[in-house]
């Protein structure tokens, strides 16, 4: 494999993510917490009720595992991926799919044989943004080497990111770009409206057994991390935005390891450029490969992360009630001219100091929130009608002539009663469930 020499290699390798637009596709990555269903407590990685023992009945269905060492760490099937985060988080990295209809056919038949095997196990699957009663000292723990060096890592930069590792899930959308304009455009209003999904999609305001404070708490703790690889950069939102910008960012963001022969080699804390100039401590005078640059991209943790595709990482995981609806968001901003230029104008006048300042207050705001002296709430209402706009005239309909605007029913419902899932999560605990948090369990899960 070609050793990378220069900055333009790094460039050029986002220049070749482009995708005319017939070739759009839209990808979903949705993370689940395991529970035992008779305790409600986490499960281990091995032993009666366990991941080794998902995988195993999985393995039945043609699903083939994804070895490090001697370990089962995730599966693939028909360009479908599932991997285990840090705390034995379950996530699915679904196919690239043409419309929402596919992707969330693909949701629902992941969902139901997963749950037909955990069922079998007593096991059960819950989507939330952070573990509702665990305390991170019980989370059993993912034994994949690269997680080893983050764990030893993550305190020294921020004081939240061994819980973002072990208690945290989120659902992600990947859509495609089709030059370095057209990328310009779209991540200035991913980064723009990124205060609005994270208000629309919070679902995570439990912490141990109690309420936290927060709507989105998972935001909160991304929040307080590592400040040199997630929030919002503010680049995406000036006109010096390009591949370029990105790749000089990217350079500047610590590592944490390389792979050599299937072995994680420890670079935690130098630089990418200190790679191409042969200078890492544990591994001198080598230079790094494509896939050692593709390594270190998917350590960026901000919420747009360019890879040859553009991943968006604003929304908490959520339970049934919302699933198909993130990614219906977005492809209806994202994949039509119309809605697209209409969201840019409507954000044109918002600087990076206020939407900065408002993805501070919205993990404990949430709607009411405010964006140039206007709630969240408000432009989110404005934001649904420009999606549902580009879902129309994309025009992708199922066998029953119905667009993918269906998806966008739950958004619909969140606007319509002014509460996000957060919100109706608080409701519920308590009036109906009279603050007991196990409940959650029972109503939530799939």
């Amino acid at each position: 494999m070609q050793n990378i020499d220069n900055k333009q290699q790094l460039i050029e390798y986002f220049l070749k993510g482009s995708k005319t637009k017939d070739s759009w596709r839209i990808g979903t990555e949705h993370e689940k917490f395991l529970f035992d269903l008779k305790n409600k407590n986490p499960i281990p990685y091995d032993g009666d009720i366990s991941i080794v023992k998902i995988f195993s009945e999985l393995i039945k269905n043609n699903w083939v595992p994804i070895k490090e060492g001697k370990n089962i760490l995730g599966l693939v099937k028909d360009k479908k991926n599932i991997t285990l985060e840090p705390g034995l988080q379950f996530e699915l990295s679904g196919d690239a799919v043409e419309n929402i209809h596919q992707t969330c056919n693909e949701i629902n038949s992941y969902l139901k044989e997963l749950k037909i095997v955990c069922a079998k196990l007593g096991i059960g699957l819950l989507g939330n943004g952070f573990a509702p009663i665990v305390k991170l000292s019980d989370v059993f723990k993912s034994p994949k080497r690269r997680y080893e060096i983050m764990r030893k890592y993550m305190p020294s930069v921020g004081r939240n990111g061994l819980d973002m590792m072990h208690r945290t899930c989120a659902t992600q959308v990947n859509l495609d770009y089709l030059n370095e304009a057209d990328y310009k455009k779209k991540s200035k209003l991913i980064a723009a409206i990124t205060p609005v999904a994270v208000s629309l999609f919070s679902n995570s305001p439990f912490k141990e057994k109690e309420l936290n404070g927060h709507l989105s708490y998972r935001t909160h703790i991304w929040q307080n991390t590592d400040k040199n690889r997630s929030g919002i950069p503010e680049f995406f939102l000036q006109d010096e935005n390009s591949f370029e910008r990105y790749v000089d960012f990217a350079l500047k963001v610590p590592m944490y390891f390389i792979i050599k022969d299937g072995e994680y080699i420890d670079c935690a804390g130098e630089s990418f450029n200190d790679f191409i100039s042969g200078k890492l401590k544990n591994y001198p005078n080598k230079k790094p490969t494509i896939q050692d640059w593709e390594n270190h991209i998917s350590t960026i943790f901000t919420e747009l992360r360019l890879k040859k595709y553009l991943e968006i990482r604003s929304a908490d995981s959520c339970s049934s009630a919302g699933i198909c609806s993130i990614p219906a968001f977005w492809t209806g901003l994202l994949y039509d001219e119309d809605s697209l230029n209409q969201a840019l104008e409507y954000v044109e006048n918002w600087n990076y100091q206020d939407i900065h300042n408002a993805y501070l207050e919205v993990p404990k705001k949430g709607f009411d929130t405010e964006i140039k002296n206007k709630k969240i709430f408000d432009h989110a209402k404005k934001l649904v009608a420009f999606s549902a706009l580009g879902l129309k005239n994309r025009n992708q309909t199922n066998s029953k002539g119905v667009d993918e605007n269906i998806f966008l029913k739950d958004i619909h419902n969140f606007i319509n009663d002014k509460k996000s899932p957060a919100q109706s999560l608080i409701e519920k605990y308590n009036t109906r469930w009279k603050q007991d948090i196990f409940k959650i369990f029972d109503e939530e899960a799939f």
